[in-house]
């Protein structure tokens, strides 16, 4: 089904510092603002018919992903959630974040719509929102040292537990697998924008064997990083650029 949007949501291209967007039934993009273009470092019609889970740098998609099937299956808006955005300089930053069912003109829902902005008040956040974003920041900073679970608890001086259940609240998954999607996504990113070659991106990503990085690889995308680079190679540069930011 064909959504439509009229030149009003033009509107949303003088907003700097909001990101607006509208998907599809699947959580393909259908229209954004200029705003989340330039965040994703591509055109607008670069990002049409992506999802977030096709974004490069975006470990976080799931959560996102999962939000707006919720708006669309229950018909409810999510309004002014706090939500940890990676920005275009690799930080990782609260954000409030609305989402709305998007409807046609018979009322009918057709998929979802929603804007995000940044949270003027972070140093004001409550303590296991700070303690959240220092722990990704920290993963996707250190990686090539090897980062642990129990490395991610000592820099925001908690426990495992309360890491754990910090981790499982906001992102609904496990620091280990957390920790798993980082040094996936970093890997990935480098084999398609960097220079490095496969062996020099596993070690950038904490790994000494290059066999246990190339089974994991495979296991995280579904094939071995040295045939990611050789497809990638291939593509034209906005293929290769595209979705290296986030919203």
């Amino acid at each position: 089904m064909k959504i439509e949007y009229s030149s009003e949501h033009l509107l949303w291209d003088h907003l700097d510092d909001v990101t607006f967007w509208i998907k599809d039934l699947q959580g393909r993009f259908v229209w954004v603002n200029t705003t989340l273009a330039g965040q994703a470092q591509c055109s607008r019609e670069d990002l049409i018919g992506t999802r977030d889970s096709d974004w490069f740098r975006n470990e976080l998609a799931s959560v996102y992903m999962e939000d707006d099937a919720m708006v669309v299956e229950s018909g409810q808006e999510i309004l002014n959630k706090p939500e940890l955005v990676v920005s275009p300089d690799g930080e990782v930053r609260w954000h409030a974040t609305s989402k709305y069912p998007y409807r046609n003109r018979e009322g009918e829902v057709v998929g979802s719509c929603g804007m995000s902005q940044p949270m003027e008040t972070e140093g004001n956040l409550p303590a296991e929102y700070a303690d959240l974003s220092l722990v990704v920041n920290y993963a996707r900073q250190n990686l090539a040292s090897g980062v642990t679970v129990q490395d991610l608890g000592r820099i925001a001086h908690v426990s495992l537990s309360t890491l754990e259940r910090t981790v499982q609240r906001h992102l609904r998954i496990t620091p280990q697998e957390l920790l798993r999607r980082v040094t996936m996504n970093r890997a990935r990113h480098l084999l398609t924008t960097s220079a490095l070659q496969v062996g020099e991106v596993a070690r950038e990503c904490g790994y000494e064997s290059f066999s246990a990085f190339s089974r994991a690889f495979k296991k995280a995308h579904g094939h071995p990083p040295g045939s990611l680079r050789s497809h990638m190679g291939s593509l034209p540069r906005s293929g290769r650029d595209q979705m290296k930011g986030t919203r």
